[in-house]
């Protein structure tokens, strides 16, 4: 199996989870596809300027890697880094 690299920078749509006082991602829409999250595999908080990110790496039904960024400030998300088979 041979992953692409790719960083991005672009805005989704994300569907989530409030689990026990957690944000937990469930499925996100990229490229007009409707991507389903298998599995979170990490999640961290950092600061970005005046606001703080939450940042979450996530694995699709397909084994591919994304890590997906909310902005707490203007609430939103990006798609930032993905690695695809």
């Amino acid at each position: 199996m041979r992953l692409m690299y790719q960083d991005l920078d672009e805005p989704i749509d994300v569907i989530v989870v409030f689990d026990k006082g957690t944000l937990r991602p469930i499925r996100f829409r990229w490229k007009g596809r409707s991507l389903r999250i298998a599995r979170v595999t990490g999640s961290w908080k950092a600061p970005k300027g005046e606001t703080w990110m939450r940042h979450f790496s996530v694995v699709d039904t397909h084994d591919n890697v994304f890590h997906l960024a909310y902005d707490e400030r203007r609430t939103s998300w990006t798609i930032s880094k993905v690695w695809i088979e």
